[in-house]
């Protein structure tokens, strides 16, 4: 989570400077217009840690393996659009897609092909283990009532997130006779493919520093949980989203 910590703390650093450098209030802008667009980049952290515990037949006897799944901050766009409908409520749409990589931990118990219960341990790691979440999140906003050129919107509503995520489905040995010992020689994967319904709530803040344009920060939290099918009676669950840390543009007209 250091990397989405660095982004909230820069996005509130850029807001509080921002927000001293405007040494005159303008209330004209204190009132957001119709519609606001916009686009920010920072860092998703995961919802939880992902892993997995599986096992299949291997030379008469049951092979086991356990993956465990990187976790750390990935990278974030975020695209949308609000429209003031009514006084301080409005509705939203927006767009982000989430995209990272890394190592997965791989730990097996693998059967002797000649002797019974002789297993022999493994372990090893398997490097660029892609992960990728697209999110769409529908939202009612609250605009909060401010004064000068900082706006800020409150948020929330049901998100649909379609994650693609690369999963181990066997491992590769490496070892010779008379096979008392093995080593790991790699992972064998396939990238899996689900999508869900979830939620999401969220806060933007945003310095307006001209009429229609301004630096923004968001933090959102999203969540939605899924099942990805790895085999034949076999199912990864995944627990899709988690915090968000942006900033970037924001246009109103």
């Amino acid at each position: 989570m250091f990397r989405l910590r660095i982004v909230a703390i820069g996005t509130a650093a850029a807001l509080v400077v921002a927000a001293t450098a405007s040494a005159q209030p303008r209330s004209a802008l204190s009132t957001p217009t119709r519609l606001t667009i916009s686009v920010s980049g920072g860092a998703q952290g995961g919802a939880s840690g992902l892993s997995e515990h599986f096992s299949f037949p291997k030379d008469q006897e049951t092979e086991t393996v356990d993956v465990t799944y990187p976790k750390k901050p990935q990278a974030l766009f975020d695209a949308g659009a609000g429209v003031r409908l009514w006084k301080s409520l409005g509705v939203g749409v927006a767009v982000s897609r989430v995209t990272g990589n890394g190592s997965a931990q791989v730990d097996a118990s693998v059967p002797h092909p000649f002797q019974f219960n002789q297993p022999r341990a493994i372990s090893g790691s398997e490097s660029g283990i892609v992960h990728a979440e697209t999110g769409v999140h529908l939202g009612v906003q609250l605009l909060v009532p401010t004064s000068g050129s900082i706006h800020v919107v409150l948020s929330g509503g049901p998100s649909w997130l379609n994650v693609e995520q690369e999963a181990v489905t066997d491992v590769t040995v490496t070892q010779s006779y008379p096979y008392d010992t093995a080593a790991f020689g790699g992972a064998v994967t396939k990238i899996l493919k689900a999508s869900a319904v979830g939620f999401h709530g969220g806060l933007d803040v945003t310095w307006m520093f001209s009429r229609s344009a301004g630096l923004g920060g968001l933090v959102r939290y999203t969540r939605a949980d899924l099942d990805l099918d790895v085999a034949e009676g076999r199912t990864l669950a995944v627990k899709a989203g988690g915090i968000q840390g942006g900033m970037g543009i924001r246009i109103e007209f």
